[in-house]
């Protein structure tokens, strides 16, 4: 055997293997095996980290979205308002029949002219004032949003309508005329039929049907006849059933209407071909 043989230099290894050295190659075999087993195993956890760390961070975003969901649902319903309607109550008073209409989650106003008939948000709407016969203008002290349209004082009934509120009363001269210009409210003038609870007397001796706009149990309320009555039964039939103040509205046929909480829509009266532009309602919207 040469010195090449046995000697080597101080940069080389001498590999002894009992195969004669086949051993070599055989060990760089099960090293590659080993390491591509590892990076598997690596890369299969890999895969499984990112599919769990997906699945939490839908979880993360379904609850988050839950907890919106919760969160804006009360102010959701807290933002519907209530919708206005008419407690419609047929009875019998005295032997008479009638109707009454109590506005509920309603505020009353007044208004001139047809187009509020057709207005999908009024629930009730009854003629307030009286026409003249003569130039067509409405008879007594007319307010509406504040603005003076009519003076007089023909009838001693009133209603104002001031910041929401309704006051029916009897007066020839009342202050609340002079508020509801101030506080850009509604006044009318109408003929008395009830003050205090006690009756009181009209003129006119006809009969016909009668409507009425009274304080009744603590709410104002409109009040029909079925039949037709002279002033002093109607008021009189008032009285009987409690009512402590009430002033006339338009009676016969004059047209009006009442939306219950079904919405349905009952009709009164008849709607006139050919109404005048003074036509005045008090509605509840």
């Amino acid at each position: 055997m040469s010195r090449r043989n046995i000697d080597i230099d101080d940069n080389e290894i001498r590999v002894i293997s009992p195969d004669g050295g086949r051993g070599i190659h055989a060990r760089p075999r099960r090293l590659f095996f080993i390491a591509t087993a590892c990076a598997t195993v690596a890369i299969v956890a890999l895969v499984i980290a990112l599919i769990w760390s997906g699945d939490d961070a839908d979880d993360a975003e379904s609850e988050q979205l839950a907890a919106t969901q919760v969160a804006t649902a009360p102010a959701d319903t807290a933002s519907v308002a209530k919708k206005g309607y008419v407690e419609i109550t047929d009875t019998i008073i005295g032997g008479e029949p009638i109707t009454i209409l109590t506005p509920r989650d309603a505020v009353p106003q007044l208004h001139i002219g047809i187009d509020a008939l057709q207005s999908s948000d009024v629930v009730l709407a009854m003629q307030a004032a009286d026409i003249r016969g003569d130039n067509g203008g409405i008879v007594g002290a007319y307010v509406l949003k504040g603005n003076l349209v009519s003076k007089g004082q023909a009838k001693s009934g009133f209603c104002a309508i001031i910041d929401g509120k309704t006051t029916i009363g009897v007066a020839d001269a009342t202050p609340f005329l002079e508020r509801a210009i101030e506080a850009n409210g509604y006044f009318f003038r109408q003929y008395p039929l009830v003050v205090g609870n006690q009756l009181v007397e009209n003129k006119p001796k006809g009969r016909s049907l009668r409507k009425a706009l009274a304080e009744w149990n603590g709410n104002v309320v409109v009040i029909l006849s079925h039949e037709r009555l002279s002033f002093h039964d109607f008021a009189q039939m008032l009285v009987d059933m409690g009512v402590s103040n009430a002033i006339y509205l338009v009676g016969s046929e004059a047209f009006g209407f009442a939306v219950d909480a079904n919405g349905k829509r009952t009709e009164y009266g008849k709607e006139a071909p050919s109404p005048s532009v003074s036509t005045n309602y008090i509605i509840w919207r």
